[in-house]
């Protein structure tokens, strides 16, 4: 499904404790960085506009407070490429009242055309970290992992409880025998998150053993494995663990296995939601040069008012002032060309920057209510299967079967957190045959949503399994039926969250989008499907065939749950 691409197609922010050398600092690795990409060119890092090549701009700028000391600067790299126009901004600003600071690095991307860029972190931002050592709360950001020794753990878990931690924490825990793949994923995603995240790694297994005794079992990172906690977290409540995804050593060493990719890319689309502290956000610097410039042209215009006014004796020398006159306006008129144009190539891409945020604005606010609806589905379906329980519970309690109530409530299910942890329970569906993608599956783990849509995705497998077990038994309605009029003790899914067929113009121009593998090797079409979120960029959906009432073919006698993952193109997506 198309969204709209924002702009934004990176940002860090961090705040340095230490603000005395901040902006020559920032200055000075920005310096270096520029020196790398364009080796040819000395990069001018004064204030104002200095073209590095043909197709590339760099503006400085600077802010001053009262007394006359400069309190920020701004670097802005705009290079205008054929396919894009790539604008990297750096805003160093340090506080005026304390003794601290804040850093931020945006990456934009403005395509010149329909073409989708994936972009990649700049190296200047881990550059910048590695020279500022920034702070989040407790924890220090780094390139690498800082090191974690049994005797340190507890230091560890304080960062993590810390409540003035605003940026996620990335555990790793080194494997039980050394392995160079591990090695080499870990430590890149490593350093992918730098300045997005505070990294750490579990350095033996007495420093593992030692964190689980402090952390408690269900916030524990075993061996090989890396998880990612959120800010506030809660070690005295279970339930928190779920919001702090866990990633398992399997992940990391299979070769064929991207999944751990996902990490890094979790962390970078969190960094993006972050809004700008205050500090930044009525930033605002001069521009001298500008208005230099302008003051320039007056006084020439002046200059030559006065000259074509007052009379003259010796008309050669008052013409070879004209001619002198008139050229440095030449000069200076086509300096203002190039300012206006400048300005409106700058007017432009702020434009579409804004018309970005608003496009994503809308996604948001369609996100928001389809994320109501379900919501309000959910309540409605949850207070039936309550009251369904309280008149069995109280059936059971009249039979003198207090035991039974006892037990089953002991023994309730638990509902998986992740479509990672949703794939290792598919064996508890007896009647369903999966063969969807499970890298698209697992894709949808990088999402903010991703435990709400597990979730929701574990119900819909669990009642298309009720459905199929039904239909064995002698149900003779489809799905659709089943979830309509549920048979006693079926597990139906709400009827409007079920498409049993796409429309003939989707099925027209995309049904090879919903060709899907069956067992025996072919692939077949399913156009029924599940949605797990009504509306949204993402959208998840669990597309299946059911042949459970079939004679023919692979999928005979079988419900197939082709596909899990993001909605698929139709004749409604943007």
């Amino acid at each position: 499904m198309s969204t709209p691409a924002s702009t934004l197609a990176h940002r860090s922010l961090f705040a340095v404790p230490e603000a005395e050398t901040l902006l020559d600092t920032v200055r000075w690795v920005s310096g270096a960085w520029l020196k790398k990409k364009f080796p040819r060119t000395a990069a001018q890092l004064g204030t104002g506009q200095h073209a590095l090549d043909e197709s590339s701009l760099l503006l400085s700028q600077a802010a001053y407070d009262e007394s006359g000391a400069e309190y920020a600067t701004r670097i802005q790299l705009r290079e205008d490429k054929a396919e894009a126009t790539w604008r990297t901004t750096v805003t160093a600003v340090r506080s005026t009242t304390g003794n601290g600071g804040m850093v931020s690095v945006d990456l934009e991307c403005f395509p010149n055309g329909t073409q989708t860029f994936r972009t990649s972190k700049p190296n200047l931002i881990r550059s910048l970290v590695a020279e500022l050592e920034p702070r989040d709360g407790m924890s220090r950001l780094s390139v690498n992992a800082l090191r974690v020794t049994h005797d340190r753990v507890h230091q560890l878990v304080d960062v993590l409880c810390d409540p003035e931690r605003h940026l996620p924490t990335v555990v790793a825990a080194r494997p039980t025998q050394p392995d160079p793949l591990w090695s080499e994923r870990v430590a890149g995603t490593m350093r992918n998150v730098a300045g997005d995240a505070s990294t750490y790694l579990l350095w033996d297994l007495a420093a593992v053993d030692a964190f689980r005794e402090a952390i408690g079992p269900d916030h524990r990172v075993g061996p090989g494995s890396v998880r990612t906690f959120l800010p506030l977290v809660d070690p005295a409540w279970a339930p928190d663990a779920s919001r702090h995804r866990l990633m398992g050593p399997a992940r990391w060493i299979d070769p064929a296995d991207q999944t751990w990719r996902g990490v890094a890319r979790r962390v970078n689309a969190l960094a993006l939601e972050r809004p700008l502290p205050r500090q930044l956000s009525v930033l605002a610097f001069p521009d001298r040069i500008a208005e230099q410039h302008r003051q320039e042209r007056r006084e020439s215009m002046n200059k030559a008012r006065l000259l074509t006014s007052v009379p003259t004796q010796r008309s050669g020398e008052h013409d070879e002032e004209l001619r002198a006159e008139v050229s440095l306006l030449n000069g200076l008129l086509e300096q203002a060309d190039k300012e206006l144009s400048e300005l409106g190539r700058t007017v432009d891409l702020a434009e579409r920057a804004n018309t970005s945020m608003q496009e994503h604005l809308q996604v948001v606010i369609g996100e928001r209510d389809g994320e109501i609806e379900d919501h309000l589905t959910t309540l409605d379906a949850l207070q039936q299967a309550r009251g369904e329980a309280d008149r069995l519970r109280l059936l059971l309690l009249r039979q003198g079967r207090s035991e039974a109530v006892v037990e089953a409530a002991e023994n309730l299910p638990g509902i998986p957190s992740s479509f990672e942890e949703l794939w290792e329970r598919l064996g508890e569906l007896e009647h369903l045959t999966v063969t969807a993608d499970r890298r698209i599956a697992f894709g949808l783990d990088e999402h903010p949503m991703s435990r709400t849509w597990a979730a929701k995705g574990w119900t819909a497998m669990v009642s298309l399994d009720s459905y199929a077990a039904a239909a064995k038994d002698g149900f003779n309605g489809g799905f659709y039926q089943f979830c309509m009029t549920p048979p006693a003790g079926a597990k139906p899914y709400p009827v409007k969250q079920v498409a049993m067929t796409e429309s003939a113009p989707t099925m027209e121009q995309y049904g090879h989008e919903r060709l899907f593998p069956v067992p025996g090797g072919k692939r077949a079409e399913m156009q029924a499907h599940l949605k797990l979120a009504a509306r949204g960029r993402i959208a998840p959906r669990v597309y299946f065939l059911d042949d459970v009432k079939g004679t023919r073919g692979g999928s005979a006698g079988r419900l197939v749950v082709g596909y899990i993952g993001p909605h698929l193109t139709n004749m409604m997506t943007n």
